[in-house]
Order: C-alpha cells, then structure tokens, then sequence
C-alpha cells in the first residue's frame, strides 16, 4: 500500500523539526559560569608567555610590536559573524583596537574559546546575589594555578637570579638589567624588606655569575624625621618617627648565589663611611624612660642571607617566598608580581620583620597594575603599603600608611 503524506503529516513534521532545531540551538548557546570554554563573552589578560596562542593571535591581526601581556576582549553572543568582535585593550576606550571575530584562524578562535585559565573573566549579564560579593572571586580561583613552578628559567638558575624587569620606589627586590645574562646590574631604593619612608638606603651591584659586589648610600629625606631642624609640632607626632633603618653614607655588600639553583643566596655588608652624624627623631615610650627603636647602622659588619622558594601563584610571573637574615634582623614574606585574578592584575608584598633590633612589624602591600592598555597594561603599578607594629602606648598600630608604585622596564629577555 502506496502511503501518502498529507498536509497535515507534512505540517506536523516541520514543527516537529522546527522545534528540535531550537533546542539544540538553545542547548548550544547556554552557558556555564563554572566552565569558560562555554562562555561566548569573555574577557583574557592574556602574556604571551601563557601560549602561542597568544603571539599567534598577535601576528594574525598584523600587531607590530608585539605585545608581552594585553587585555583581550570577544564577543561571540551574536549567530551572525559579522557583530562578532575580538578587542585589545578596554573594550569601553574609543582608542581599543577592534577586529571581526572572523579574522583569526580556526585553531586561534578555538584556543581562545577553550581557555580555562583564572585570567578568563566572563562578562555575560548574570543574576547577582547577596553571595556574589564573597564568591565571585574564588570561583574563578583555578587549583592548577594557584601555586605552579616557575615558568621562566631565569627564575631558578643562581647566575640570572638578579633579572628583574620592576623599578619599585620603595623597598622591594633591586631592578636587575642584564648586559648578557649572568652580566649586568641592578638599582634599588630601600632594602627588599622595607616600605615607604622606612629607610633612607639606596645603592648599585654589578652582577657576575651569582656573584654581585655594590655600593651603598643614603638619602636622608627617604626617612622621616632626623633630630636636626625639627620643629616642635614635628617632634611631637609618632608618625613615621620610629622602627626605621638609618645607614650610612658609604657601605660596601657582597653576596653569591650558591650555584645549586636560585633558593639560597649568603652575603656581606660592611661600613665604609658612618658620614656625619646627624641621629633619628627619638620618641619616648609612654610611661617610661626608654625610646622607641630604630635600626642605626652606623659601624661594623653584617652576615646576611636569604633563603627563598620561587613559584609562580595566580600566573605571576615573578613571585617568592623567603627567609632572610639582613643588617642584623630576620625576615620572613611573601612576594608576587603580576598575578590575575577576577579579571584584576595585580602586586603584592607583605614582609614580617621578626623582633630584635626593632619591635616586630608587618609590611602589607598591593599595586594595581591593569591601568592602561597594551603593554601599559602591566608598565606601572599603584597602591597602598601599610606597616603595623607596637606603638609608644604599647599597643599595635599603623606607623606607615602610603602609596607605593613601580615601574617595568621591559622583559629584557626570552628563553629559547
């Protein structure tokens, strides 16, 4: 029996047709804000060190020069590829370098919607609630990249150790330039374990296989407040006055990575010239006879050491943890630079000088880098740095409360 499609059976299967065609295209549009590759609206702050992907991409959009870390935006929501747009730079900025979707090559767009790394933010409208605020952040915490080795070999090997792209204005590790590698120089302002108007040290090393041999000398108004020309108001006030290290105008250090890798540095300083002397603001402690302690290297010699485990935390790319023994205190802290994390870029250092020659203080800092676009994007860096530590009434408080900023160089160069 011959049979025979009707109207009705003809209408009955379009529908029919129509309305699987929609769920899977619903199916194939809904999104999982607990799985990027699902996101059709993301945002990456990509380096190039993460994957070729990220120098592929560059090349195939004719970027000259290339960039080592940029905020990349896509937008793939829209079915028709003509509004489907891939962003360098902030995507609100009129100056953002916009391109079609369609311009990268298939294995590019299918790296970039794959990518599950903690600097993929999603930016799709979603339903917020009284959680978000909590839980935001640490949903996008991925376990691989909260601690990783480090991914640079510069990072473990003793005689490039100095290699450091960062200029800090306070405190912090020295900027490294290399001439060829294990060859160059470095520039500090601040000891690595101190803050804002803490110290008044400044100084040069040259570098040479692991070894390192510098100068060092003082600014005074880096340090607040010596005894000659303070006023009465100024005497009067706590503020930055106590917990300081003063050195002299003229010190001579020198230390040596041991050659097993980039964890245990040992060194000396020593006083050259104690200059003249001119001794810190005294503040007395309430209640007593005593004052409140500075570190006044004025004479002698100092061993000092470093003991240190560099990892990379939230994709930094240069981040350590340490204990060091420097100009007669024991230090212990964390640093990190450049990590990412809920769509932010960002430093940070706290360092923990254990009591001794001053009271015990804790130094708490963080730089927002994502500023600008492009390579500005992580070149400079602002935030507050904050000291704690036992105050002339006895109790704990802040001694220092400031911004601090630095400055990339460059990333002056790349492993092959």
């Amino acid at each position: 029996m011959k049979k025979v499609f009707t109207p009705k059976l003809v209408i009955m299967l379009l529908m029919a047709t129509a309305i699987l065609l929609q769920a899977n295209f619903s199916f194939a549009q809904e999104e999982n804000d607990n799985d990027p590759r699902t996101w059709k609206y993301f945002r990456i702050n990509a380096r190039a060190t993460d994957d070729s992907i990220f120098l592929k991409l560059q090349e195939e959009l004719l970027i000259d020069p290339l960039l080592e870390s940029y905020a990349l935006t896509v937008n793939v929501l829209d079915p028709n590829p003509i509004n489907q747009t891939v962003v360098i730079g902030d995507e609100t900025s009129p100056d953002a370098l916009r391109y079609s979707w369609s311009q990268l090559s298939k294995s590019v767009q299918d790296g970039l919607l794959n990518w599950t790394g903690s600097n993929k933010e999603n930016l799709n409208k979603r339903k917020l609630n009284y959680g978000s605020v909590f839980l935001d952040a640490i949903k996008k915490i991925r376990i691989k990249e909260l601690i990783a080795p480090p991914q640079k070999k510069r990072e473990i090997v003793s005689t490039t150790a100095y290699i450091n792209p960062y200029l800090q204005a306070f405190g912090g590790d020295p900027l490294g330039i290399p001439i060829k590698r294990g060859f160059g120089f470095s520039f500090y302002l601040g000891t690595p374990y101190t803050g804002p108007l803490e110290t008044d040290k400044i100084g040069a090393n040259f570098h040479l296989l692991g070894a390192k041999v510098g100068v060092s000398t003082r600014i005074k108004e880096f340090v607040m407040k010596h005894q000659a020309g303070t006023t009465q108001s100024e005497s009067e006030s706590t503020f930055m006055k106590y917990n300081n290290v003063f050195t002299p105008k003229l010190g001579l250090e020198a230390s040596y990575v041991i050659p097993f890798g980039n964890f245990f540095e040992v060194g000396y300083y020593t006083v050259l010239d104690s200059g003249d002397y001119d001794p810190p603001l005294q503040i007395r402690v309430e209640g007593d006879t005593t004052f409140m302690p500075n570190n006044i290297v004025s004479n002698g010699s100092y061993f000092n050491w470093e003991f240190r485990y560099p990892f990379r935390t939230f994709g930094s790319t240069r981040a350590k943890i340490y204990v060091a023994r420097y100009m007669g205190e024991t230090h212990i802290g964390f640093i990190g630079r450049e990590m990412r994390l809920a769509g932010s870029v960002f430093d940070v250092r706290i360092n923990a000088t254990l009591a001794g020659t001053r009271n015990f203080q804790l130094l708490f800092e963080t730089m927002i880098a994502d500023i600008a676009e492009g390579f500005g994007q992580t070149a400079f860096a602002f935030g507050p740095s904050i000291r704690i530590t036992k105050g002339p009434s006895g109790s704990m408080g802040v001694v220092t409360a400031m911004l601090n900023m630095r400055l990339k160089i460059g990333d002056f160069y790349d492993e092959k």
